[in-house]
């Protein structure tokens, strides 16, 4: 018959004792479903945290941005559309492109940042005024050469 023998103290030792866990890519994962306030990330970290006793729980280190983005409106490729004044479908080509972040997908059906919609906006903005400033130049010198 064998007995069962508490663990030796250096056992013990090289066993962790502490887990750690980052919880938000666990809240990111919630976000993605569900549009959350800032009150409402802060009791679901509380949530993943007495889930997780005795762990170590680090998070809340991010950056602005990644705090930005938790804050920025999702948008359906309808509601990119009529935000940035083009078709659905234009949309829907920019992002397969890569011109505006996907920042998820739920089926088949397609969801961007609002502020990744207007950084395109921007962006192509931009564009234009370059090209008409150049094909105006180049009729300056067709027009009138030398």
């Amino acid at each position: 018959m064998k007995t069962l023998r508490k663990p030796t103290e250096a056992a013990q030792r090289s066993a962790p004792s502490a887990l750690s866990i980052d919880i938000d890519p666990l809240v990111d994962v919630v976000r993605r479903h569900v549009k959350l306030t800032p009150q409402t990330t802060q009791l679901i970290k509380g949530e993943f945290a007495l889930l997780f006793r005795g762990a170590t729980i680090s998070g809340s280190a991010r950056n602005a941005s990644s705090a930005e983005q938790a804050t920025d409106t999702v948008l359906t490729t309808q509601e990119a559309a009529d935000l940035a004044g083009v078709s659905r479908p234009y949309i829907v080509a920019r992002i397969e492109a890569g011109d505006i972040p996907l920042h998820q997908q739920v089926g088949n059906q397609r969801r961007v940042l609002k502020s990744a919609v207007l950084a395109w906006q921007r962006q192509e903005q931009t564009r234009r005024r370059k090209a008409l400033g150049q094909l105006g130049a180049d009729l300056d010198h067709e027009i009138f050469p030398g």
